[in-house]
């Protein structure tokens, strides 16, 4: 614990002592004003002696420059072409994540600033996914402060972060999509997941069609928007999620059945207040219950998402020989890449011909 002493000299003037202990010894440091004073003995708990004298050295070199804080705050409200959820997830990242170190000078942020706010967030138990996407805003920030002579580096660069252990895909067969369906007993939220099946479409974008984005005679449905978080547990529609996410798909047979049906309303998928269905409420009121018939009497067996109904359609497809190239145009990935990487795996066909050619070789 540090604390303050202030004392009247004898001009009349005041000064401002903080004081603290290291190593069993009291240290301390004069200050001619409050501020400064406070500053000091905030960064001596936050951050220890050592940390906190540097820090005054930093100041002294560049004349107090901005916090972190300051320069994060700053850095989203001038970022452009991000939708307001992403703005909103920026801003709670600054109230929530840089408490510790947000109050510390810009200038003074280096290489062991950043590695000690990682570890504290791995103390947290925060995913590694998420460890990820905090610092990779924090790197995008510092980068953005080295381009404007703020720092001379980015302290965020190399840094070695906790590995993601991705969730594994849950890939149904027939007969288990048939279950599970069967299962649903609201006659809507059974056509949806029949639809998200049999489309491979993300769960954003199924909900946010309409009608008039369904061409019955040529069976396709058109995908140009999809539903977003705007923060605050509220949406909007806005694109989807890539470039090539914008696309027109064919429908197989089942799903201009749906679309049929579904055609006297703003959207295709509505609850009964008429307002489109929302991820949460499918899974409360359907999918929760329905994917537990795969389950055996002692709760072994597939527990599939809703995004794995995406999944399925995928496995389908390459599993009745569609080219990947295909899939990926149908799916809305960015690139082929994508494809290869997510599905690459249960692709046999390419690697059995591959491995009949070179038996014919050998002969």
């Amino acid at each position: 614990m540090a604390s303050i002493q202030a004392r009247t000299l004898t001009d009349g003037s005041t000064t401002y002592r903080v004081l603290w202990r290291h190593q069993g010894r009291q240290r301390s440091l004069t200050f001619t004003d409050p501020a400064s004073a406070e500053a000091f003995r905030g960064d001596v708990e936050h951050h220890g002696p050592d940390e906190a004298l540097r820090i005054i050295d930093v100041i002294d070199a560049r004349d107090r420059d901005v916090t972190l804080t300051e320069w994060l705050t700053a850095h989203v409200a001038s970022l452009t072409g991000i939708r307001s959820g992403t703005r909103y997830r920026y801003e709670r990242f600054i109230a929530n994540d840089f408490t510790d170190i947000g109050t510390m000078p810009l200038a003074a942020i280096t290489e062991t600033t950043v590695g000690r706010w990682v570890a504290g967030m791995e103390e947290r138990k925060l995913s590694g996914k998420t460890i990820q996407i905090k610092h990779a805003f924090l790197s995008g920030a510092l980068k953005a402060a080295v381009r404007a002579g703020k720092i001379d580096r980015n302290p965020c660069e190399n840094r070695r972060l906790p590995r993601t252990v991705p969730q594994e895909m849950v890939f149904l067969t027939r007969d288990e999509f048939a279950a599970v369906h069967t299962a649903i007993n609201q006659p809507m939220l059974a056509d949806l997941a029949l639809w998200l099946v049999s489309t491979g479409m993300r769960f954003g974008e199924a909900t946010a069609l309409t009608p008039g984005d369904v061409d019955l005679d040529a069976a396709t449905a058109r995908i140009t928007k999809a539903w977003k978080h705007t923060g605050a547990y509220n949406r909007e529609l806005g694109p989807p999620k890539s470039r090539r996410s914008v696309r027109t798909i064919n429908l197989p047979a089942q799903a201009l059945e749906i679309a049929t049906r579904h055609d006297d309303g703003e959207f295709l998928f509505t609850n009964h207040a008429g307002n489109p269905v929302t991820t949460q409420s499918f899974y409360n009121y359907a999918w929760r219950d329905a994917r537990k018939v795969l389950l055996d009497a002692h709760g072994h067996g597939k527990r599939p998402r809703v995004h794995d109904l995406r999944h399925t359609c995928a496995s389908w497809m390459i599993g009745a020989g569609i080219p990947l190239v295909v899939v990926s145009r149908h799916l809305g990935h960015e690139d082929i890449t994508t494809t290869a990487n997510t599905y690459g795996h249960i692709d046999r066909t390419s690697g059995a011909e591959a491995a009949a050619a070179i038996g014919k070789i050998l002969g």
